[in-house]
């Protein structure tokens, strides 16, 4: 299962909840700073407005609704087959500790720093992540 950013996270969740589906987990700059995120902006759900632009998306107030009470880490970590996560060391949206945070918690990790790479691959950084997946998959094989 491979996912990115946010899609990450949900890919780690459900490898967690459902692992015998999962043969292996590839993560590309996996935004696990999501609930941290979401807890800065609002202290309780009470706070949540009925919409919210979200990076350009509109989402609804039920999207916060169990975010504000996870601790996306702990949640998003307990699967146990082999785990790829690429992130980028310039990453403005979702700081490199919140990865690596994650990468702590998985029993089989391999953690790539992609130099000077920003949330989302792009140019070379892409070729970089796509040649890290090929290899993971490659390798888990």
């Amino acid at each position: 299962m491979v996912g990115g950013s946010q899609g990450g996270v949900v890919s780690a969740l459900a490898a967690s909840n459902h692992p015998q589906d999962i043969e292996g987990l590839a993560l590309m700059y996996p935004a696990f700073s999501i609930t941290h995120d979401a807890q800065e902006q609002y202290s309780s759900f009470d706070q949540v407005p009925k919409t919210h632009d979200l990076m350009g998306f509109t989402v609804g107030r039920n999207y916060y609704k169990e975010l504000l009470n996870m601790d996306i880490t702990k949640a998003a970590t307990k699967y146990k087959g082999p785990v790829l996560i690429v992130h980028g060391n310039s990453d403005d949206i979702v700081p490199i500790k919140y990865p690596r945070q994650a990468a702590h918690n998985f029993k089989s990790v391999h953690f790539i720093v992609l130099r000077n790479a920003g949330h989302g691959f792009y140019g070379k950084d892409l070729k970089l992540a796509l040649r890290d997946l090929d290899e993971f998959v490659e390798n888990e094989n």
